[in-house]
């Protein structure tokens, strides 16, 4: 069950000299994942970190440093690129819904790119671009008519998962992100007349955490004919960027995705268009997912009905999965007992609300007691960054690191004093 990347003596340090609930990486496995990436790769693709999977700016400095770009889809993560390393002007700005005031600090920060959702939203960054005296490059999102049935928006729906061609929503498939591929025509036009934006491309994102190469190479491939039909009517579209979707196994069975035949089909795929292209890769789960790990201590052990509970000093505040990604955090281990006989379990955190479940279901030794140390891997990605963190107030699990073989401490364990930062006591 233990990957490789962590060994049980480098996980016991850490915990002897940091304490639990922890997040542990090691930054060697970021690089290798990033140079087996951009190796695999056609050389007219970039990778561009995806800050939403893990922000610790000494991972994001690392990435910056192995010549990633990053996107970014919150003023928060624009500024935490900007002080782990990445230069403004390697820096996409994704996302629907962005505030004026976050357009213009990234305007008038240099930021290379940003993505606008929508015609209003092209406006408003028009109207600042005016201000500042400038021509802001932006790529055009897409909500096409393509999707798989792993589609991250479709995922959640009821359909048949035993069946993974690729299907056409057929009206279906409506989005809060960019605009539709049926309306994108008119709103190239109107993007067009906005003198101080340059459309440089267009974003086009559906695919999520996709084992299957040839599932994401499809979705790929009908991004670059879109692309391909706004050439043809003369639009300028030179930029292509496909978002993320490369996947990685949540477990110790299902296999990893195939990069070297991804690469050389993408590869191919180029090599059939008409047009050339510069394009974007949104990539962050495949870098960090496999690089940590959450540990926590047991600290009761009970029965309610029949059913055993395992407790442990985290919970959803620190890893908050959602229920589609709930088994997930069935790849764990009780350390110093793989060899115990299992019983399924309930894990829990500590959190008074029933919904502070880890995992329903999973084994875990019989003799699992207080005090026992749990890992959870393949946490690196949507673990700290994607919990629920002000619930109940328990303080922050720490962040710690392997560089080079060394432990060293990437963010301090929280504080109670934390949660009364910016709060006013009015007296009434």
């Amino acid at each position: 069950m233990q990957p490789i990347e962590l060994s049980q003596q480098e996980i016991e340090q850490s915990v002897l000299q940091y304490g639990t609930p922890l997040y542990l990486y090691n930054l060697d496995v970021v690089e290798r994942r990033y140079n087996a990436l951009t190796r695999s790769l056609p050389s007219n693709c970039r990778v561009y970190y995806a800050l939403k999977a893990n922000s610790n700016l000494t991972i994001c400095h690392r990435l910056a440093q192995l010549g990633a770009a990053a996107e970014v889809s919150s003023l928060g993560e624009f500024m935490a690129a900007l002080k782990s390393g990445f230069s403004a002007e390697s820096i996409v700005f994704t996302g629907p819904g962005k505030t004026r005031h976050e357009l213009m600090t990234a305007i008038a920060k240099g930021v290379g790119l940003i993505v606008v959702e929508s015609v209003n939203e092209a406006q408003r960054v028009n109207e600042i671009a005016v201000q500042h005296g400038i021509c802001q490059d932006v790529l055009l999102r897409i909500n096409p008519r393509f999707r798989s049935l792993n589609s991250c928006e479709v995922r959640a729906c009821s359909v048949d998962e035993s069946a993974l061609k690729p299907i056409q929503m057929n009206g279906q498939g409506s989005s809060k992100f960019g605009v539709d591929e049926e309306e994108a025509k008119e709103a190239i036009a109107i993007l067009s007349t906005l003198k101080h934006l340059r459309l440089k491309g267009i974003h086009i994102f559906t695919e999520s955490n996709v084992l299957d190469y040839a599932q994401l190479l499809d979705a790929w491939s009908n991004t670059i004919e879109i692309a391909n039909q706004f050439r043809q009517a003369g639009h300028p579209i030179s930029i292509l960027d496909f978002g993320g979707g490369v996947g990685v196994p949540y477990n110790s069975v299902d296999q990893a995705f195939d990069l070297i035949s991804f690469g050389r089909e993408l590869t191919a795929l180029f090599e059939r268009s008409p047009y050339s292209y510069t394009c974007i890769l949104e990539i962050g789960r495949y870098l960090v997912c496999e690089a940590g790990c959450y540990i926590a201590s047991v600290v009761d052990v009970k029965q309610s009905k029949g059913q055993k509970f395992v407790l442990i000093n985290g919970g959803v505040h620190h890893i908050y999965r959602t229920p589609a990604m709930q088994n997930a955090s069935k790849y764990l281990q009780v350390l110093g007992k793989d060899a115990d006989a299992q019983q399924s379990v309930v894990l829990a955190g500590q959190l008074p609300t029933p919904i502070d479940v880890i995992v329903k279901d999973v084994q875990l030794p019989e003799t699992v007691e207080i005090d026992d140390t749990v890992v959870i891997y393949n946490c690196g990605a949507y673990g700290f960054n994607h919990s629920l963190t002000n619930f109940a107030l328990h303080p922050y699990p720490a962040e710690a690191a392997y560089v080079q073989g060394q432990l060293v401490l990437v963010r301090s364990r929280g504080t109670i004093e934390d949660f009364f930062i910016h709060q006013h006591l009015i007296s009434v």
